[in-house]
């Protein structure tokens, strides 16, 4: 895999985040979703560009702690989008 493919790879998620946007979904699934594509971009990033792939012990396990704090900042933020939702 070159930088130009890791390049475009994260150029099409993006546009998958955009189009997510334009979309009519529950808000939770959205942010979800989002939540869930960022994760596989901050992946990417580390995975290609700061050179992680030849990083021994598994990188994934580097990264399963951010996942932690992604469900908890869902978790989180939540109840915050559901009570906004309520006051429209």
């Amino acid at each position: 895999m070159t930088n130009v493919r890791v390049w475009l790879a994260l150029v099409a998620l993006t546009l998958v985040e955009v189009a997510l946007a334009w979309v009519k979904t529950a808000p939770g699934l959205m942010l979800a979703l989002l939540l869930a594509l960022s994760f596989a971009k901050a992946a990417m990033i580390a995975w290609w560009f700061m050179h992680l792939k030849n990083y021994r012990p598994k990188p994934l396990l580097l990264l399963l702690p951010f996942l932690f704090v992604c469900v908890g900042l869902l978790l989180a933020l939540l109840p915050d989008g559901v009570r906004a939702g309520a006051m429209r």
